[in-house]
């Protein structure tokens, strides 16, 4: 080995941009793993609520006659009772 060689990559570590190691400033850094971020897309708005829809009174009507007789009902058991109700044409 010749004393006028240059030291510049012998052991290898540290490579150049040209020799296929990554720049600091091109994607080394982990936290962001050298993806491109995604462009945001329209945000959705929330629905306004605009009262108890017409199925929800009827749900409601059920739950409270059920209530005067059994105070241990639940809103599923009036929900379930209603829809039955509706299939059978009685609400």
């Amino acid at each position: 080995m010749s004393k006028n060689r240059s030291r510049k990559n012998k052991g290898g570590a540290c490579m150049n941009k040209q020799e296929g190691g990554k720049d600091k400033q091109e994607g080394g850094n982990k936290a962001q793993g050298g993806k491109d971020k995604k462009e945001g897309g329209k945000r959705k708005t929330r629905r306004m609520a605009k009262g108890p829809s017409e199925w929800n009174k009827k749900v409601m009507e059920v739950y409270r006659d059920m209530k005067k007789k059994d105070k241990s009902v639940r809103l599923g058991a009036a929900m379930k009772r209603a829809s039955e109700m509706k299939k059978r044409g009685e609400l």
